[in-house]
Parts: structure tokens; C-alpha cells; sequence
């Protein structure tokens, strides 16, 4: 049997909320947040952060939706790989690799097994975002893109 190719696949679009998933009838919650209730009661240089962070995402990875969701806010290339949460002082920004890295900047690193690796870090300054991130950014935006080996 031939190998299915995942990112030449269709995604499924639930016919409730319109969100886009790789798997049929994938578990979500159908709520739609707008962005803006993510900044609400936050100084306006939390959401400068967040615009940032998204445009440095889309800078080393490329285009992504944004889906604001209860909790957090995700960004989907073919899948989500990538995002942030907001906090009064500090953006919570996260990306996904298929590797472990070391790097000092990382607050927390979850495991996911066998082989997936969420990264957070707390961006505070917008000098934070340097090439080396950019590098990560990168990779991860093709783990978004279902374009790696596994």
C-alpha cells in the first residue's frame, strides 16, 4: 500500500465552528473567542509583544491562521505548531519541533512522546527575538507544515 503523503491530504473543516484539523471529527470545543478579549485589561505594550511574536512567526516560518481560543492563542500553518498566551506582564510564546534542543532561554519544555517537543519562553522584550529563535521558528513552521521526517 502506498504511503500517504500528510500534507497533500484535504483538511477536515468542522461544519460547527469551521475550524481546520488534519483528522476527521477531531475533539475540539467549537468556541469562538475574538482576539482582542485576549487584551483586555492589559497594557498596551502586551499587545505590541503579541504582534511581535506573530510577526516573527510569519517572518522565519510563513503565512499561519490565528485562533484565539479560550486559553491561548494558536497559530495553524496545515497544523497548529505554534502560539502564545497572554499574561499582564509577559507573552508566554510556544512553538513545536520534532527534536530537543538546549537552550537557556526556555522556561519549560514538554515532552510529548515519542519524539515532540513544545518549547515556551516568557518575551518580555521584543530583543528577544533573534536569529537563533528565528532558526527554531523555522523548523517548527515546517513541523506546521507536516514536511518533516518521522
Amino acid at each position: 500500500m502506498p504511503k500517504v503523503n500528510p500534507e497533500t491530504q484535504p483538511l477536515w473543516k468542522c461544519p460547527r465552528c469551521g475550524h481546520r484539523f488534519v483528522t476527521p471529527n477531531m475533539w475540539h470545543s467549537c468556541t469562538q473567542v475574538d482576539l482582542d478579549a485576549h487584551f483586555t485589561g492589559k497594557e498596551p505594550t502586551i499587545r505590541k509583544l503579541f504582534d511581535a511574536w506573530l510577526g516573527f512567526v510569519r517572518k522565519y516560518g510563513g503565512p499561519v491562521t490565528v485562533i484565539p481560543q479560550k486559553s491561548r492563542i494558536s497559530f495553524q500553518a496545515r497544523v497548529r505548531f505554534s502560539g502564545a498566551i497572554i499574561h499582564k506582564q509577559w507573552v508566554d510564546c510556544t512553538f513545536w519541533l520534532k527534536r530537543p534542543i538546549q537552550d537557556d532561554r526556555f522556561d519549560k519544555v514538554e515532552k510529548i512522546p515519542p519524539i515532540n517537543y513544545v518549547y515556551h519562553f516568557k518575551l518580555t522584550d521584543t530583543a528577544q527575538l533573534d536569529e537563533r529563535l528565528g532558526s527554531y521558528v523555522r523548523e517548527a513552521y515546517q513541523v506546521g507544515q507536516q514536511k518533516f521526517d518521522q
